[in-house]
């Protein structure tokens, strides 16, 4: 059973093993347009018990709060304050508490941000992990962000990650930090993979039971999964815009030079696409490369063959190995 109460709705129930302290989440308070104070209660039975936040985008959260503990024989309120989330946007958030006889899991609520909704598809650079954006620096209890455990993919929902080589920074939706993929984990669509020094294995779902693999690496971008899209995976390349110096322009006393936002990828017949300014492409199993460049979208591909669709001229291209399709910029 569903109930809203003061802007949040709240489930009614919660998960938790016979012998585990009992986490109940409350009603989050004091949201703004980029903070919330998120609350809850916790019986720990006179047991040294641990508790902390998760919060997230969708019920597979991505982030947690620091822990705090408790050993108190009566039920004890706690809270948390969240920062560096967006605007104009719903999270799911519930308290967890984990002792020596099990875990509780508090029952999941949602609060949407004040403030007009971010689009979606504005280039935002990803912050390193040493990024002071990440929270207000005053705030001490703002949530360092933590990558779920590797699970099956959620269509829609959340996808499976795997570190390949080099080093992987992954960005959750709502966070401003950036955190260093180690291993396998699940995050949930919308997060940005910054592979410009690494390469990462995405597993994403398909409709029914099925789910499909990609490799990527060299590039900064989203992942989307949108709804009604039969499981295609949408890479949507971010950062900032490369440097185009106007036609005729000296080099000299030029500003620093922004290289093209580039992403290489590789699959096997599964349902991939790269978004770049200028046009989408659509894999058939292949080996490819997009640039968002000064002149235009590149798209050059190695191995099998890519549908390229020109947005500007609205146009349909097939692109096989060893070709390439330039959508130009408009002038």
């Amino acid at each position: 059973m569903l109930a809203a109460t003061g802007g949040a709705t709240v489930a009614t129930a919660e998960a938790h093993d016979d012998s585990a302290p009992l986490a109940r989440t409350l009603v989050t308070m004091q949201v703004a347009g980029t903070s919330a104070v998120l609350h809850g209660t916790v019986d720990a039975g006179k047991q040294r018990t641990t508790y902390w936040f998760e919060v997230g985008p969708t019920t597979a959260y991505g982030a947690s709060t620091q822990s705090g503990t408790t050993d108190k024989s009566e039920p004890v309120a706690v809270q948390a304050s969240v920062s560096g989330l967006v605007k104009g946007t719903t999270y799911h958030a519930r308290l967890v508490a984990r002792n020596d006889d099990g875990l509780s899991l508090g029952a999941d609520t949602t609060f949407t941000t004040l403030g007009a909704i971010p689009s979606p598809i504005a280039p935002s650079p990803l912050p390193s992990d040493d990024d002071a954006t990440d929270a207000d620096p005053g705030d001490a209890s703002a949530p360092r962000p933590a990558l779920a455990p590797a699970a099956p993919p959620e269509l829609g929902q959340s996808v499976g990650l795997a570190e390949q080589a080099g080093s992987v920074l992954v960005r959750l939706p709502g966070s401003m930090r950036a955190v260093a993929l180690t291993g396998d984990a699940s995050v949930p669509v919308g997060s940005i993979l910054d592979t410009r020094k690494g390469t990462v294995t995405l597993s994403t779902a398909l409709p029914g039971e099925g789910s499909q693999t990609g490799t990527f690496h060299g590039g900064l971008f989203e992942v989307r999964q949108p709804g009604g899209g039969r499981g295609m995976t949408e890479l949507v390349l971010r950062g900032p815009l490369p440097t185009c110096a106007a036609r005729g322009a000296r080099a000299a006393g030029a500003t620093k030079k922004v290289p093209p936002r580039v992403l290489w990828g590789r699959d096997d017949h599964g349902r991939f696409r790269t978004r770049g300014s200028n046009s989408v492409a659509t894999v058939r199993g292949t080996e490819w490369y997009t640039a968002d460049r000064c002149d235009g979208t590149m798209t050059r591909v190695t191995r099998g063959s890519v549908s390229v669709r020109d947005l500007r001229r609205e146009r349909t291209v097939v692109v096989g190995a060893g070709k390439s399709y330039l959508a130009r910029s408009a002038r």
